[in-house]
């Protein structure tokens, strides 16, 4: 820091000198002390500046006047806002009442209720009211609903608000409602209550002066100030300092009281003041004014004393000065005169100018760097000799161009087996050793002293870099050097010594012979690898996620059929070889398997040869994370697991084909079960007819109507064994290609309306609507066969339509076939059961009732006789509930003539203990047999009617068969048991399996009858 600023004076002197000898070209400087100089330095520097600072001052004062100004109009405007935010609150709020329902609906009571439930409508108001046009008040929140208030006729507030419609605001005044005479001085808002333009009520709300005051405490305030608020008849209403001069009109000779300036700020006097600085500012929405001031007699005293004060300290700081230079005058002579007599020694008290303070410290300061710098360069001295001394590097100086004196550091030579120092050589000697000198060897030669590096940077001045070098010992020991050599060089560039660095490699060179000996023995166990890749049709892939890399083995790149020098980098070059939905669903799983933080993986996909070829690839990868829990690492390994995936899939296929077989065989056992069944049920209802009717015939005369009725009924129940026995047998002789045609030309048109007039003759449509397109077309047939084929169609669909469907029967051609069309809108056929309809003994879905019957059989022998006749039938069906359509294609011939007739049998009649059956040739021998065994007997034929006539007759004893159109036997027994009566019930059915009878007692019969009736057991429920 001495020096620094020693140097900076000498620059400023130099300086100064330079400026001075320029000024003595051109002013002549007359011959003066110094002190006289500093006399006169003194007076030109203090006079100037102390009128600068004096007129500084004045401006000052004037900024400081013009920020009071600004102080004052802000905060009137504040104040005015304020205020104008409070009356437009308060407003809103009114309006929003005005919009209150009850007020709309002129239910004042309950409108008076929503504001007094209300704690505070608003902080600043009083109360709240409201007032009729008239002018009466009808109430106020301060009193009770119904106690007189008071009236705003009259007033100028309430006339403006009947004549504008828009919210008035009152000057200050006494309130409406001041029946006491207090003289409570308040501000009133007033908002009309419109309804389609008219004035229903006078909303208002009253707001005192005191709330005002309160609302000023917030406002900021001039120190020594005021601030007031006026209305529009210049009253007081607020006031900081004078809170006791509301509704005075003393604000008269203010500014703001005259004139129509919305605001402004100037001089005027207040209360009794002399003069006052004051702001004013309107308040536009009430007319109202604020005001705000501070009184300008302090203010005014403040700036003239800050002038007088200036111009005081100048004049006291010329008088200072100017004693100064005097005292300084004689500090820098005193010393100058001891330097120039007895020079820099004699001048030893303390120097108050700093330059001869300077002068006075140079010499000192030279001796003191001097010593200094013999400090640093020793202390330099003591580091290096440390580094030197310390470092496992050897390192060696030679201190001359011929390399005869050396500096070797420990570290050399403990390499060289020398002892550490400086040595001296004569060209012949070499250091002294501590034992025999190791040879120096490079490329198994020894080198000569002048091929060595520090030899050759002595006298050469080449510098030697990464030079390996070969130390060998008596003993056998052997030590690698990294040689260095750099020339040190003179002036001249000629080497005056050498540096050189010698770095113990042994252990390094050890390391990369292991490696290569390593290396050797990794090729030999890849080719191995490689050849167990191959033979196993084995791959091995490393995968890092965090640069994207993978690293394909050649076993995984012959599994892909590609070259290991094709594969590109990364995820990608896999991803592009694999088939694209098994891409989608490895990458899933590999995503899975990293979101579980799984340490493992398989997954298995198809690769794409380049020739197109698919192969299927399995593969177990190892997964490993970084510290932060993101994948890191993937290794894995790929085997080709084609040939297996084929045997898997011929065994699939087997599996499936022994399934399908397996469910054909089923199949064909359930339909046998369910064709047992159905047999036994269809052969029953006839037999159990005639069985009744035979113990009919049994206990009545001959010649009883009764007994020509059971006569009939085993005849009509005899052709329908025989019509059963007919379809089995044809079944058979069709399925044995047994069955022997009669052909001849028919018309198919004529044998439908023969067909359908036999079963319209039946009755057997007389439940379903019938539509005909008949066109003449001849085909070569049986009549008798085709007459079945067309039978066994429309029963088809009769039975498998609902009372009121539609069946459409149509005849015609299609090209060079015949065409027979039947369409129904029945419940349709499943898409399941659709290709198995003609199927022996399949159905379709049966209700409980078996009103559809049959044995499964005729649609197959259709199909059968079809077939025989050269046709073929199809069916087809939208759905379930969307009908069916069946079509028959026969070869179409030439007309020609042919006729064929057939008859079917009809209905018969129903009777009563209580007899709830359907089939009514049961029905009727159950009757017969009762009402001949002195019972009487009511039926009825479905299950709603049934279960009506039950609760009415209350019988004590009710056969009920299972299946039942309308409500089922189970659901009828629930419902009589629901109902409390204690009807003994027998269940009749045609299924006797043992679930069949737990059924039917689960559901409340008393006992389970299998038809035909047993009269035996029936005649010991009776008893």
């Amino acid at each position: 820091m001495q020096s620094f600023g020693w140097r900076r004076v000498a620059a400023i002197t130099a300086h100064a000198s330079k400026a001075l000898r320029g000024w003595r070209l051109r002013v002549q400087w007359p011959a003066a002390s110094l002190g006289a100089y500093w006399v006169l330095v003194i007076v030109i520097a203090t006079v100037p500046m102390a009128l600068y600072v004096s007129y500084l001052v004045y401006r000052e004062t004037l900024a400081a006047r013009t920020q009071l100004e600004e102080g004052l109009r802000r905060t009137a405007n504040t104040f005015a806002l304020a205020v104008e935010r409070e009356l437009v609150s308060s407003i809103d709020a009114l309006s929003i009442l005005a919009y209150a329902e009850s007020l709309q609906r002129h239910d004042i009571a309950r409108f008076y209720d929503t504001l007094t439930r209300w704690p505070t409508l608003r902080a600043s108001w009083d109360h709240a009211y409201l007032a009729a046009p008239d002018g009466r008040v009808l109430f106020s929140t301060k009193r009770p609903l119904g106690r007189p208030v008071g009236e705003l006729a009259g007033t100028i507030e309430f006339e403006q608000l009947r004549t504008l419609r828009e919210p008035v605001i009152s000057d200050l005044g006494v309130s409406y409602d001041d029946t006491a005479g207090r003289g409570e001085l308040v501000t009133t808002i007033q908002v009309p209550v419109l309804r389609d333009g008219r004035l229903q009520y006078v909303l208002g709300a009253v707001i005192p002066a005191s709330n005002w005051q309160k609302l000023m405490r917030d406002a900021s305030v001039p120190s020594g100030g005021f601030l007031s608020l006026y209305d529009g008849n210049s009253r007081i209403i607020a006031h900081s300092l004078h809170p006791g001069s509301l509704g005075t009109g003393e604000q008269a000779a203010l500014p703001w009281a005259t004139g129509d300036a919305r605001a402004g700020v100037r001089p005027a006097p207040h209360r009794g003041s002399d003069a006052m600085y004051a702001a004013w500012q309107r308040v536009p929405l009430a007319g109202w004014g604020v005001g705000v001031g501070v009184e300008a007699g302090p203010l005014d005293r403040a700036q003239l004393g800050a002038i007088a004060s200036a111009l005081g300290a100048g004049l006291l700081s010329f008088s200072i000065g100017l004693a100064l230079a005097l005292v300084v005058a004689r500090q820098v002579t005193g010393p100058l005169r001891q330097l120039a007599l007895f020079g820099p020694d004699a001048v030893r008290r303390n120097v108050v100018v700093r330059e001869i303070a300077v002068l006075r410290d140079a010499l000192r300061y030279a001796a003191e760097q001097r010593e200094l710098a013999r400090q640093r360069l020793q202390a330099k001295a003591d580091e290096f000799e440390a580094l030197f001394n310390g470092s496992p590097i050897g390192l060696v100086i030679a201190q001359d161009p011929d390399c005869r004196s050396t500096l070797m550091n420990p570290a050399l030579a403990a390499m060289l087996n020398a002892s550490p120092g400086r040595w001296g050589h004569d060209g012949h000697e070499r250091p002294r050793s501590l034992g025999t000198s190791p040879k120096i060897m490079r490329y198994g030669r020894e080198l000569p002293p002048s091929e060595r590096p520090l030899q050759r940077a002595c006298l050469e001045g080449l510098e030697t870099r990464d030079l390996e070098l070969e130390i060998v010992y008596d003993d056998g020991r052997r030590v690698n050097l990294l040689a260095y050599a750099v020339p040190l060089r003179a002036a001249d560039g000629r080497p005056r010594g050498a540096v050189g660095a010698f770095v113990d490699i042994t252990e390094r060179k050890q390391a990369e012979r292991r490696l290569i000996l390593a290396e050797r023995r990794l090729r030999e166990s890849q080719n191995l690898v490689e050849l167990a890749q191959e033979a196993g049709h084995v791959g091995f892939f490393d995968y890092h996620f965090a640069d994207d890399s993978a690293v394909w083995t050649s076993g995984l790149a012959k599994l892909f059929g590609v070259e290991l020098q094709a594969v590109e980098p990364g995820a990608r070059g896999w991803w592009r070889r694999v088939v694209k939905e098994d891409a989608h669903r490895t990458r899933a799983q590999i995503r899975e398997a990293i979101a579980r933080h799984a340490d493992r993986a398989t997954f298995e996909f198809r690769a794409i040869r380049p020739d197109g070829t698919l192969r299927w690839l399995a593969s177990r990868a190892l997964l490993t994370y970084d510290d932060a829990g993101q994948p890191w690492r993937m290794v894995g390994v790929c085997v080709d697991v084609t040939d297996q995936k084929l045997v898997e899939q011929e065994r699939a296929a087997l599996v499936a084909r022994e399934q399908a077989a397996r469910r054909e065989a089923e199949n064909a056992n359930r339909a046998k079960d369910e064709f047992l069944a159905m047999l036994g049920h269809e052969l029953r209802n006839p037999l159990g007819a005639i069985a009744a009717a035979v113990e009919v015939l049994n206990r009545v005369d001959h010649r009883h109507e009764t007994a020509a009725s059971a006569r009939r009924i085993i005849a009509r129940q005899t052709s329908h064994l025989a019509r059963l026995m007919n379809d089995l047998l044809d079944m058979a002789r069709a399925t044995a290609g047994k069955i022997t045609l009669t052909r001849q030309p028919v018309n198919l048109a004529q044998l439908v309306r023969r067909t359908l007039g036999a079963m319209e003759v039946a009755g057997s449509l007389r439940q379903h609507k019938l539509s005909v397109e008949y066109h003449d077309v001849w085909i070569e047939a049986d009549p008798v066969r085709m007459e079945q084929v067309i039978t066994n169609l429309l029963t088809n669909a009769v039975k498998y339509t609902p009372a009121d469907g539609s069946i459409h029967v149509r005849v015609g051609e299609d090209g060079e076939q015949a065409l027979l069309e039947v369409r129904d809108t029945g419940i349709g056929l499943a898409p399941e059961l659709l290709p198995r309809i003609f199927d022996l003994f399949v159905q379709g879905e049966r209700a409980l009732d078996r009103r559809q019957g049959g044995l499964g059989i005729g649609l197959t022998l259709v199909r059968r006789l079809v077939e025989l006749h050269g046709g073929s039938v199809e069916a087809h069906s939208e759905g379930p509930n969307r009908g069916s359509t069946f079509t028959v294609r026969l070869p179409r011939i030439h007309p020609s003539g042919a006729a064929l007739t057939r008859t079917a049998p009809g209905p018969s009649n129903s009777k009563r203990v209580v007899v709830v059956e359907d089939n009514d040739d049961a029905r009727l021998a159950i009757e017969s047999l009762l009402t001949l065994a002195g019972h009487q007997v009511r039926s009825a034929e479905d299950g709603t009617s049934g279960l009506q006539l039950l609760l009415e007759e209350d019988p004590d004893l009710a056969l009920v068969d299972i299946g039942l159109p309308g409500l089922t036997g189970y659901e009828i027994a629930q419902r009589v048991r629901a109902a409390g009566r204690r009807t003994t019930l027998v269940a009749l059915s045609g299924y006797g399996q043992p679930q069949d009878v737990e059924r039917a007692l689960a559901a409340g019969f008393d006992a389970h009858m299998v038809t035909p009736v047993d009269v035996t057991q029936l005649q010991r429920y009776l008893g």
